[in-house]
């Protein structure tokens, strides 16, 4: 397998799967590879192949010609449905298959499109050394996670044209969550703020009392409405920071579905959230974020629009992962080293930006 240019006539070519079957924020990642595809080759029809969990947040992507959803747990104990979305693969008469993923479920399914050209990363097992035609090297925790999945775009020498994840907000999901939003309290034409206190690792998250008093700060100095966002296990969190707060918050956790987080991103002015998919998704809609990162590589996940900015520490211990429950230095963890006042000088920044007027001039608290 060679890891020079790919020479393929790009003209000629029908269809492309791209195969990433990872977590929602890995999934937002894939975007700009597919609308670099999608620019150079518009005839192309373009494939992509999720886990099931994960499909909501990309559907109706207009670079998305179909969707091929892959349930793990009914792959499990239903052999007719796994071989028959092997055959639904090879039916697809893919000319390229861009594995995205670098696991032996995601190399059998590339070998098995019979595409002319199997795009993959190196890897020690048997299976990731032949599946693929072409291998590029596999670089992950050295570059951004946008710039890894567009090295595949690169080795066919296409231009890239935008760096930046990309989901479009449909008219029927932009009037649900106005909906949602006017049930749970929201007052109509007063800014939206969304804070996402939660993350797949407590110590990746920022301390919710910081939440309840950063929140609590902005809606007295400026005329902001705080929406708290979060998914079922995030309810605990954002029922916390609520009784924390002197005054009134829109939770918002755990009602609104997957397919309704772009157009909730979408309503407001400002993001605020830890290290967890919920950046990417408000980003790809092009709603400025606030990122608090700690553990985690910013330089690999960051969200990187001119508008986004990211606050983080870096421990030496940096980067831990989700190798381990808990962190061994308690509650002094790198997170609590991002002090209110950094968000809140970041918030202000970004409110000035958009020249949005502050109503008081009162203090931080504590």
């Amino acid at each position: 397998a060679s890891m020079a240019d790919i020479q393929w006539n790009t003209a000629r070519t029908k269809n492309i799967l791209v195969i990433k079957m990872r977590h929602i924020g890995d999934t937002v990642l894939v975007t700009p590879l597919l609308h670099t595809l999608k620019q150079a080759m518009p005839r192309t029809r373009l494939h992509l192949l999720i886990n099931q969990q994960t499909a909501a947040i990309v559907k109706g992507h207009p670079h998305i010609h179909s969707l091929i959803v892959f349930d793990y747990d009914r792959a499990k104990r239903d052999l007719p449905y796994f071989f028959k979305f092997l055959l639904n693969i090879r039916r697809l008469g893919c000319d390229i298959v861009m594995d995205l993923t670098r696991n032996d479920r995601s190399a059998l399914f590339t070998f098995v499109s019979g595409a002319a050209v199997r795009i993959g990363y190196q890897g020690r097992s048997f299976f990731l050394q032949k599946a693929y035609t072409h291998c590029l090297p596999y670089r992950f925790d050295s570059r951004h996670t946008v710039d890894h999945n567009l090295e595949m775009a690169v080795a066919l020498g296409l231009p890239i044209t935008d760096i930046h994840p990309y989901l479009t907000v449909s008219d029927v999901n932009r009037q649900r969550i106005r909906h949602v939003l006017l049930e749970n309290g929201s007052r109509p034409g007063l800014p939206i703020v969304i804070m996402h206190p939660g993350a797949r690792r407590w110590y990746k998250s920022w301390p919710l009392e910081r939440f309840s008093r950063t929140a609590d700060v902005l809606m007295t100095r400026y005329p902001v409405q705080v929406v708290l966002s979060g998914g079922p296990e995030d309810r605990q969190a954002c029922q916390r920071i609520a009784s924390g707060m002197t005054q009134p918050v829109i939770d918002l956790c755990d009602k609104v579905p997957l397919e309704l987080l772009p157009a909730l991103m979408g309503e407001s002015i400002l993001f605020l959230g830890n290290d967890a998919a919920p950046i990417h998704v408000a980003t790809a809609v092009n709603t400025p974020v606030i990122a608090l990162f700690g553990p985690t590589r910013w330089e690999d996940w960051q969200p990187r629009r001119d508008h986004d900015k990211t606050l983080g520490i870096a421990f030496p211990c940096r980067p831990c992962g989700h190798s381990r429950p808990d962190c061994p230095l308690g509650d002094g963890y790198c997170m609590s080293e991002i002090t209110e006042e950094m968000v809140c000088q970041a918030i202000e920044e970004r409110f000035e930006a958009i020249g949005l007027k502050k109503t008081s001039n009162c203090s931080v608290r504590h």
